[in-house]
């Protein structure tokens, strides 16, 4: 996985963008929201550039939805033979490559621990008992983003309908839409005080995960 943080962001980066990227971009309200966009962009394809040997102005990313067909679905890289995710929150962005699998990824900053309300989203009854830290929510939250990345289903399935390991012990995929869980190698990433990440590829062989600083190849761009 490579991270960067939106200070790695430069002017020419915008110039990486497809139509429909900087469609997208332009729609957005100066702030985070749009140079979160934008760094997450223009990291996927600094780093896919790097993996292909190519340069980053030179890959192609489909963001077709697979139900819609309209783009703004997960990053697709046609013909790389990678799979790819992205994710941002706080001035961070993470774009995660492998070959492995189908792969999600998900970065979230920490904050005060969850209300009721939000903590009844995201986990069951039996992982509520384990959370009594912003640490330990994020954990269950990022887990379970990733894994729900990588299998497509985004928002379509509630987190409770799928349990991880808790907190403090090693990230494993459980159970899945109430019974037996893909294939799946699930890990915790360390990408900076504050944050929370993780990431998933469904696949039952080993996976090494790693996290790698991108900030210095797009500050190059």
């Amino acid at each position: 996985m490579y991270v960067a943080r939106i200070a790695d962001l430069r002017p020419g980066q915008a110039g990486l963008l497809d139509e429909h990227e900087a469609w997208r971009l332009a729609r957005l309200q100066p702030g985070q929201d749009r140079d979160r966009f934008l760094l997450a962009a223009a990291l996927l394809r600094a780093a896919a550039g790097l993996q292909a040997g190519i340069a980053p102005a030179a890959v192609a990313v489909d963001r077709s939805c697979d139900e819609c067909g309209k783009p703004h679905g997960r990053p697709r890289l046609p013909g790389s033979g990678l799979a790819a995710a992205i994710s941002h929150s706080g001035d961070l962005a993470a774009v995660a490559l492998t070959a492995a699998g189908p792969v999600g990824v998900d970065v979230e900053a920490i904050s005060a621990g969850p209300d009721h309300a939000l903590l009844d989203l995201v986990c069951t009854a039996a992982e509520r008992a384990f959370v009594s830290t912003g640490s330990d929510f994020f954990s269950y939250w990022t887990r379970k983003e990733a894994v729900l990345k990588a299998t497509g289903q985004g928002l379509r399935l509630p987190m409770t309908e799928l349990t991880v390991a808790p907190p403090g012990r090693p990230a494993a995929l459980v159970t899945f839409g109430g019974g037996q869980p893909p294939p799946c190698q699930l890990a915790d990433l360390t990408v900076g005080a504050g944050y929370a990440a993780a990431a998933a590829v469904l696949t039952d062989l080993p996976v090494t995960f790693s996290t790698l600083d991108g900030g210095p190849m797009l500050r190059r761009l």
